[in-house]
């Protein structure tokens, strides 16, 4: 009886080196509107660590967080030809809000007029008549 074997040649072809074939992810980049995509890329991504460390500066480190993100979309053609398209998308840290602060009078409108200065209105005594020995303060008529 004789067994159906495949040579040894046949399962593993030996590779043929193709010296057009992307071997990372770097040259796939190079392909789109012929290198001027990543050379872009590379400049954003510089302007997006400055604005990081921008906002470390002037904020401190919370919130601060960026993002990038490439999106490679592929179609394939009925011969085996790959359309592609490529995108980049950058996200500069939030900036924190804008702060205020303000007081609210008797009639419910902001005011820059501190409640406490109104108590500081008050009629004040003068102490400028005291006693140097005992420190006693005479009230000034």
């Amino acid at each position: 009886m004789m067994a159906n074997k495949t040579p040894p040649a046949q399962i593993n072809p030996p590779e043929r080196h193709d010296p057009y074939k992307m071997r990372s992810l770097e040259q796939i980049l190079t392909l789109f509107d012929g290198g001027a995509f990543l050379t872009d890329l590379m400049e954003r991504h510089q302007g997006l660590m400055q604005e990081l460390m921008d906002h470390l500066e002037e904020h401190g480190p919370k919130g601060c967080q960026g993002s990038m993100q490439i999106t490679i979309d592929y179609a394939v053609g009925n011969s085996g030809d790959v359309g592609m398209g490529a995108k980049m998308e950058f996200k500069a840290p939030k900036q924190p809000k804008s702060s205020a602060a303000a007081f609210i009078n008797d009639a419910g409108e902001l005011t820059l007029y501190s409640p406490m200065m109104a108590r500081m209105h008050q009629p004040v005594r003068d102490v400028s008549d005291y006693d140097p020995e005992t420190g006693e303060v005479r009230d000034v008529d």
